[in-house]
């Protein structure tokens, strides 16, 4: 059987060497790294079960040690392996927000969408952070300010204009998650962003975007699109195209690329 598994794995190593990423389904990555870490046990199923239980490789990196660890095939270095990824890849993608002095800027949808996810990557319930930022649109803080059911968020127009005071913020960005994956707003998401731009505007804060996260996709308000991070670039559907999206794999529009106005 070690004969049967060390040829499935070098045929792996053989394919990943010759052709790439590209050329291997998100399990087959998951299997293959894997192997890296426990070579004296097959790994498809367990790269299977990673996925199930977390979604999505992002989810899988993004995930605790305690939490991999409740995986049958992961033990304590193993989860130890997958986490210390996951932070090096967010630690990377956080440096490139960065401006020389440090401050990261968040300028546009596009940079605004990256940090979110970040920033939201382990939250399991829904939750709600406040960007505060300057003059110059760099952040000055980050604020879980409210965190409910998996499926519910209550949010207190009080609350945000305390805090943005407070960080004495000339702008201000909401960030939420949807657990469910899919970011498309509810009616209830209009609602609060309306709610919370006519409160900050009575104090003469501007509320800049409102970005739902999901799963590996998100929506912003500025841009009134599903935002789709990819490497160095970032996909732009309608909310319409991405119901097509999930279902048929539809190409992508366009790319946000444009500085942020008052919404």
């Amino acid at each position: 059987m070690e004969n049967l598994h060390g040829g499935h794995r070098e045929r792996l190593r053989r394919r990943y060497q010759e052709h790439g990423a590209d050329a291997f389904s998100d399990h087959e990555l998951l299997e293959l790294l894997l192997a890296y870490a426990i070579p004296r046990r097959d790994t498809n199923e367990t790269a299977h079960l990673l996925l199930r239980q977390f979604g999505s490789l992002a989810g899988v990196f993004a995930a605790p040690a305690e939490q991999l660890e409740t995986v049958d095939g992961i033990g304590p270095q193993t989860a130890q392996y997958l986490n210390l990824i996951g932070s090096m890849h967010s630690r990377m993608a956080l440096r490139r927000l960065m401006q020389r002095n440090g401050r990261i800027l968040l300028n546009t949808p596009n940079r605004t969408a990256r940090y979110a996810a970040l920033l939201l990557q382990q939250e399991r319930n829904e939750t709600m952070y406040l960007l505060c930022l300057n003059a110059q649109r760099t952040l000055i803080s980050a604020k879980r300010i409210s965190s409910g059911s998996i499926a519910e968020l209550t949010v207190y127009p009080r609350v945000i204009i305390e805090q943005a005071l407070l960080q004495r913020a000339h702008s201000v960005i909401l960030v939420h998650n949807h657990p469910s994956g899919d970011p498309t707003p509810s009616q209830a998401d209009a609602d609060t962003t309306e709610a919370m731009r006519t409160a900050l505007s009575s104090v003469q804060i501007a509320l800049l975007d409102h970005i739902v996260v999901g799963d590996g996709y998100l929506y912003s308000f500025s841009a009134q699109a599903i935002l789709h991070p990819i490497g160095e670039s970032i996909e732009v559907l309608s909310v319409g195209d991405y119901g097509i999206r999930r279902r048929e794999q539809s190409p992508a529009l366009a790319v946000v690329m444009e500085e942020y106005h008052n919404i």
